[in-house]
């Protein structure tokens, strides 16, 4: 979803089409329309990097959307569904990423 969403914006908006945001976060926005797809063909070939990848972008992309929410928006933050919804989704990486950081097990022919 957050590929469709910053791909989106690129075409309305152009390059760094956050203009309504400060500079950092501008390009940190735009910069996901490439990380996430990333982070998601990384979880397909090489799942280590690949959860890696999604927990920096997550533990990032809240605390960024939260001060969005707050200061650019001001919205309520139990008001943001988009923001509930990545923090639960952030949440579920927290307590899946040291499961899925294990080495992949394959299948050997013996029980």
């Amino acid at each position: 979803m957050g590929t469709y969403t910053h791909i989106a914006d690129l075409i309305t908006g152009g390059w760094l089409p956050y203009r309504y945001a400060p500079a950092g976060m501008n390009a940190y926005w735009t910069a996901l329309t490439c990380l996430d797809p990333l982070a998601i063909l990384l979880l397909w070939t090489r799942r280590r990097w690949g959860v890696a990848l999604t927990l920096i972008i997550m533990l990032s992309d809240v605390p960024v959307n939260l001060y969005a929410t707050l200061t650019l928006w001001d919205v309520p933050p139990l008001e943001n569904t988009g923001l509930l919804l990545q923090s639960a989704f952030l949440i579920f990486v927290l307590g899946t990423f040291r499961h899925l950081r294990k080495p992949d097990v394959r299948w050997n022919g013996r029980p």
